[in-house]
C-alpha cells in the first residue's frame, strides 16, 4: 500500500525542509532580470597604488529581512545575485537588507592584509562575510552605535580587515540594513600598509580644511553682522553653520558624544536633525537675501513659513518620539518616516530653485538670483543626482559621496561669500551716492543761506547808510539850522543834536560792520586790520594781527567768509573769554589758508563744545562751506585756540 503524499512528505524532513523554504524564496524578486553571466572579481597582483575601487558587484535584496547566509549558500540557484550598475550602486531600501558580493583574490605568494573601506558610517548594520570553497572562514559585525574601542580599525566609516593567503581566493559577501532611505554601497578596497599611512591623514587633512573654511566663513558672517547690523549676515553665519553641523554629523563626526541618545536624540537620528536646522536656516538666508517678504505673490509670503514649519514639527516628532516613545513610532512606520523624511528633504531645494528662477522672472533682485543659481549649480546637481539616484531612477555614483558634497558646498560659499561682498559693495556706493547727494544739498543750502544772509547784511548796511541814516543826518542837520537862524541856546535842544549825531555814527559802524567797504574795495587784509585798529582803539583787550603771504586778492567767496570767522570769533572773546590780548595769524600757503586766533582768556570745557551756542556753529558752518576745517583747543584756566583750515584748490 502506498503512503499518501503527505506521509511521505512527513518521512522525508529533508526533502520538507526544502520544499518549505523554497516557498519562502517567492517573496524575493531576485530571479527576474537577473545577471547570473559572472561576478565581479578583485584581483591582487601587489602593483595597487592607494587602493581599489569595486565595480560592478551583485546584490540581493532580502525582502523577508530573516535571510542568512547559510540559507544563500545552501540554495544558491533559489538567491541569485543580480549585477548593480555604477561604480557606487544605490537602492531605495526603505528598512529592507541587502547583500553584496564579489570574488577577491590575492595572486602573490605572500600573505597579505587588506582592509574593506565603506565610508558609510551611521548604517544600522554592517557585516562582512569571507566564503572559501562555500563555507563561512570569517565574519564581523558593525553598526553606527559599535563603539570605536570595540572596532577592529577605530574609525567611523565601516572598515573590515581581512587577511589572504599567498594565491588565496574568497569570495566576500556584504551585509547592509538601513532602517530609513537608501542604502548606497561604494566599495573600496585598500592594502593594509597604505591604508595606515594615507587613510587617516587624507581624511584628517580634507575635514580639518572643510571645518576650518566653514568656520572661517561663519565668524567673518558674524563680523559683518556686528560691523553691519545686518540681519542678512547673521542667517548666513547660522546657515554655514548648520552645514558643518549636517556634514560632521552625516560623517559620523563626534558621535561616541551622543551616540547614547545625549542630545535628545538617539545618535544616527541627530544627522537628521541636524538636516532639517540646514534646511530652515537654508530658507531663512535665502528669504532675506532676495527679499521674498517684499514680493506681492502670497505663495511666497506664506509657503517658506509652512515649509519651516513643517520642518520644525518634524525635529519635534524626532525627539518625542525618542524621549517619551522610546523610538516607537520611528520603528513601527519606518517606512512611512523615510518617505516624509525624503520629500521633506527635496522640497525645499526645489521651492528655492524655482523661487530664484521666479524672482529672474520678475526682475525682483534678478542679478542676485541669478548668482545664486550660479554659486548653487554644483551642490544643485550632486543633490537631485543623489535624490534620482536614491530611486534608482540613474545609477548610483560616487559623486554623491560627501567629499564631493563639501567640495560643492565650500564652491557654494566662496560664490556666496562673493555675492555678500558685492552686495556689500553696492550698499556701500549706494551710502556713498546718498551721503554725497546729501553733502551736497546740505552744502548747496547752506551756500544759500550764507549768500542770502550776506545780500540781506548788503541791503541792510545800504538801507541803514543810505536811508535811516541819511534821514537821521537831514533832520540833524535841520534842526541844527534852526537853531543857528533863530539863534537858541537850548540845553535839551543840543543834547538832542548830540544824541542823533551820535546815532548816526552808530548807524554808520553798524552798517561798516555789516558790510565794511574796505572789504569790498580793498580786500581781507586791508578790513582785518582796520577792524583790529578800532577794537585797540577802544581799549581793554590788545590785538595783534599778523598776515603773512597774501600779496593778491582772495575770492569773494573767501574773503567774506573768513571775515565773518574773525568777526564772531573775537565777538565771542569780547563777550565770554574775559582775555586781555588776542593774537592772530593768517598765513597764505601754496594750497592753504591757515588762519590761527588764541587769546588769553579763560577758556572753556572742550567736551561741552557743542553746548556753547550760536556762535560756534556760525563758524563751523562758514568753514564747512569753504571745505575747510576747524579745530577748537581750550581747558578752564587756560585760553582758547582757534585753527581754521581753508585749502585754497577747492574755493576757488
Amino acid at each position: 500500500m502506498k503512503l499518501p503524499v503527505i506521509s511521505r512528505l512527513q518521512q522525508s524532513d529533508k526533502l520538507v525542509k526544502k520544499l518549505l523554504f523554497l516557498l519562502v524564496c517567492l517573496s524575493f524578486d531576485t530571479m527576474a532580470q537577473a545577471d547570473t553571466s559572472g561576478i565581479a572579481k578583485v584581483n591582487y597582483d601587489g602593483d595597487w597604488q592607494k587602493q581599489k575601487i569595486v565595480s560592478g558587484i551583485y546584490y540581493l535584496r532580502d525582502k523577508s529581512y530573516t535571510l542568512t547566509l547559510e540559507k544563500i549558500l545552501e540554495f544558491p540557484k533559489n538567491f541569485v545575485f543580480k549585477r548593480a550598475n555604477g561604480d557606487a550602486p544605490t537602492f531605495w531600501a526603505n528598512g529592507h537588507p541587502y547583500w553584496f558580493k564579489f570574488q577577491m583574490k590575492n595572486s602573490t605568494k605572500i600573505t597579505q592584509t587588506f582592509v574593506i573601506d565603506l565610508p558609510i558610517p551611521l548604517y544600522d548594520e554592517g557585516m562582512l562575510f569571507l566564503v572559501e570553497k562555500n563555507k563561512i572562514i570569517h565574519q564581523q559585525f558593525l553598526s553606527w552605535d559599535t563603539p570605536q574601542l570595540d572596532r577592529p580599525i577605530k574609525h567611523r566609516n565601516f572598515i573590515f580587515p581581512f587577511t589572504l593567503q599567498g594565491n588565496q581566493e574568497v569570495t566576500c559577501y556584504i551585509k547592509l540594513r538601513k532602517e530609513v532611505g537608501s542604502i548606497w554601497i561604494p566599495v573600496n578596497i585598500w592594502e593594509r600598509e597604505a591604508f595606515d599611512y594615507y587613510y587617516y591623514s587624507s581624511d584628517y587633512h580634507i575635514w580639518g580644511f572643510v571645518t576650518g573654511i566653514l568656520l572661517f566663513v561663519v565668524f567673518f558672517s558674524f563680523l559683518l553682522l556686528f560691523a553691519f547690523k545686518d540681519m542678512l549676515y547673521f542667517y548666513y553665519g547660522v546657515y554655514v553653520l548648520m552645514a558643518l553641523g549636517f556634514i560632521c554629523t552625516t560623517q559620523g563626526y563626534f558621535i561616541r558624544f551622543y551616540v547614547d541618545g545625549s542630545f535628545g536624540v538617539a545618535g544616527n537620528r541627530v544627522r537628521y536633525v541636524c538636516s532639517l536646522l540646514f534646511l530652515i536656516a537654508g530658507l531663512l538666508f535665502i528669504r532675506k537675501y532676495l527679499r521674498w517678504d517684499l514680493i506681492k505673490n502670497l505663495f511666497f509670503r506664506y509657503t517658506t513659513w509652512v515649509l519651516i514649519g513643517t520642518l520644525v514639527v518634524m525635529i519635534i516628532f524626532l525627539y518625542v518620539d525618542h524621549l517619551f516613545l522610546k523610538d516607537h513610532l520611528f520603528h513601527a512606520y519606518s517606512s512611512l518616516v523615510g518617505n516624509i523624511l525624503s520629500l521633506i528633504f527635496w522640497i525645499p531645494t526645489l521651492y528655492v530653485i524655482f523661487g530664484a528662477i521666479y524672482c529672474i522672472i520678475i526682475r525682483h533682485f534678478p542679478k542676485e538670483a541669478m548668482y545664486f543659481l550660479l554659486a548653487n549649480t554644483p551642490i544643485t546637481f550632486i543633490v537631485f543626482h543623489s535624490a534620482l539616484s536614491n530611486y534608482e531612477v540613474l545609477n548610483g555614483s560616487r559623486v554623491v559621496e560627501i567629499e564631493y558634497f563639501a567640495g560643492a558646498f565650500i564652491l557654494e560659499i566662496v560664490g556666496l561669500m562673493v555675492l555678500l561682498a558685492y552686495r556689500l559693495k553696492a550698499m556701500q556706493d549706494t551710502s556713498e551716492k546718498l551721503f554725497l547727494e546729501k553733502t551736497i544739498a546740505q552744502q548747496q543750502r547752506t551756500e544759500a543761506i550764507l549768500e542770502a544772509e550776506e545780500k540781506e547784511r548788503v541791503r541792510i548796511a545800504r538801507d541803514l547808510h543810505d536811508g535811516i541814516g541819511q534821514m537821521i543826518a537831514a533832520a540833524r542837520m535841520a534842526l541844527g539850522n534852526f537853531l543857528s537862524k533863530k539863534k537858541v541856546e537850548n540845553e535839551d535842544i543840543q543834547n538832542s543834536l548830540d544824541l542823533l549825531e551820535e546815532s548816526i555814527k552808530e548807524i554808520r559802524e553798524i552798517s561798516h560792520n555789516m558790510m565794511p567797504g574796505a572789504l569790498t574795495k580793498l580786500g581781507l587784509s586791508t578790513a582785518l586790520k582796520q577792524f583790529v585798529n578800532k577794537i585797540n582803539a577802544l581799549g581793554g583787550l590788545q590785538i595783534d594781527l599778523q598776515i603773512i603771504g597774501i600779496k593778491e586778492r582772495l575770492s569773494e567767496k573767501v574773503e567774506t567768509m573768513l571775515y565773518r570767522v574773525v568777526q564772531e570769533v573775537l565777538n565771542n572773546i569780547i563777550r565770554h573769554a574775559d582775555a586781555t590780548k588776542v593774537n592772530i595769524e593768517l598765513v597764505k600757503h601754496e594750497s592753504e589758508l591757515i588762519l590761527v586766533i588764541e587769546d588769553n582768556g579763560k577758556g572753556f570745557n572742550i567736551n561741552e563744545l557743542q553746548n556753547q551756542g550760536v556762535g560756534i556753529k556760525n563758524i563751523t558752518t562758514r568753514v564747512e562751506y569753504l571745505n575747510g576745517s576747524v579745530n577748537f583747543d581750550s581747558a578752564l584756566g587756560r585760553g582758547t585756540s582757534v585753527i581754521v583750515e581753508i585749502p585754497l584748490a577747492s574755493t576757488k
